[in-house]
């Protein structure tokens, strides 16, 4: 699937997220393992996950378009973070743009008794 994200989308989310010039993407860096854990922390010590929207918007809905969500977490510039099915799709497309081969899965986590 293609990112809905343009490649200035994409400078200004690594630039928003602080990740070392190595790895914008005038310098070309390697699709590797270390570009894809700096992407990881970077985007995780950024944008927070958290549930604001829906406890404090007018309307109380979540979106998972990837406009909305790169208009709400990189573009606004407010802080704001997400869901995680939101941070997941942002990273979706952030990835997908810049070349990596991704697809997107359910997943739950199994709840367990203390």
């Amino acid at each position: 699937m293609a990112s809905a994200y343009t490649e200035e989308q994409i400078d200004l989310y690594l630039d928003a997220i602080r990740i070392p010039e190595i790895y914008h993407r005038k310098n070309r860096p390697s699709r590797d393992i270390n570009f894809l854990t700096a992407l990881h922390a970077y985007q995780i010590s950024t944008f927070p996950y958290e549930n604001l929207s829906l406890h404090y918007s007018q309307k109380h809905e979540v979106t998972l378009d990837p406009q909305t969500l790169y208009q709400k977490i990189v573009a606004d510039k407010r802080g704001r973070g997400g869901y995680c099915c939101e941070l997941s799709i942002l990273m979706y497309h952030v990835l997908c743009r810049l070349g990596f081969k991704v697809y997107m899965v359910g997943a739950r986590v199994s709840g367990y008794k203390i």
